[in-house]
């Protein structure tokens, strides 16, 4: 009896702990009930061959294929589902108020909302058109007054690297001053 329901999955409060619940895939697996979903991912993987599935209506409800129908009937997460499905407001919403619009040709005509063809769509854009420079980190770093460390270099060209960088910073200070 390695398989259970997730709406009969056993769950128990456990103190300095919290509340444990015992994984479909395996009885011994004991998870905490925030990790369910991370651990179900893995117990998924690890037994690929359980006839077990997720509801359609919360993905932490793994239960057994035979037992699907009935869980979907009276899965406590389908009010939900069906509540935002199917929202019915207290008051119906206003119908859309009519305004004067101004066409591209200067013409004005009255309608619920703008003409189609006033419409600007911005579907031209492409990034790879544009003639802005790449940008060069190197080349910003030396240009401002950035803090830069020496990597992979001798003791003496981190000494050179060192002194030639005290001398930019002194440089670069002088100039926005």
């Amino acid at each position: 009896q390695q398989q259970r329901t997730q709406a009969k999955m056993d769950t128990m409060e456990v103190p300095n702990y919290g509340t444990v619940v015992v994984c479909p895939y395996n009885n011994a697996h004991q998870i905490l009930a925030e990790r369910l979903q991370k651990h179900l991912v893995k117990c998924r993987r690890q037994y690929p061959n359980a006839k077990i599935t997720a509801c359609p209506f919360n993905n932490a409800h793994h239960i057994p294929e035979q037992e699907l129908k009935l869980h979907t009937k009276t899965c406590p997460d389908r009010g939900q589902m069906e509540s935002f499905k199917y929202a019915i407001a207290s008051t119906p919403a206003p119908p859309p108020q009519a305004a004067v619009y101004v066409r591209s040709d200067g013409t004005t005509v009255l309608a619920t909302a703008p003409p189609v063809e006033d419409v600007k769509q911005d579907d031209d854009e492409n990034w790879d058109d544009m003639d802005a420079p790449a940008y060069n980190p190197a080349k910003y770093c030396a240009n401002n007054l950035i803090i830069r460390k020496a990597t992979h270099k001798t003791a003496a060209e981190k000494r050179q690297f060192y002194e030639d960088e005290r001398v930019r910073h002194e440089m670069l200070k002088k100039g926005n001053a």
